[in-house]
């Protein structure tokens, strides 16, 4: 159930921080169940649709940008 409200709070606000990423990868490493899961595909989903921004890649992209 935490899982599922954390995936709707980045549905609904857009964003999914780094610090979301890592909580959400604390809790499969504690066990999933298949709500879980399906909680996680739709968030990843959204995420490739670009309906969610990852922070962690929008930081990746800057620190390569400012590499060159």
């Amino acid at each position: 159930m935490v899982v599922r409200q954390i995936v709707q709070h980045a549905l609904m606000s857009g964003q999914l921080t780094a610090e979301t990423e890592f909580h959400l990868g604390q809790l499969f490493d504690l066990g999933t169940d298949l709500e879980d899961i399906e909680a996680l595909t739709d968030l990843q989903q959204a995420v490739m649709m670009g309906q969610v921004k990852r922070q962690s890649m929008q930081m990746d992209s800057k620190t390569f940008s400012s590499d060159r």
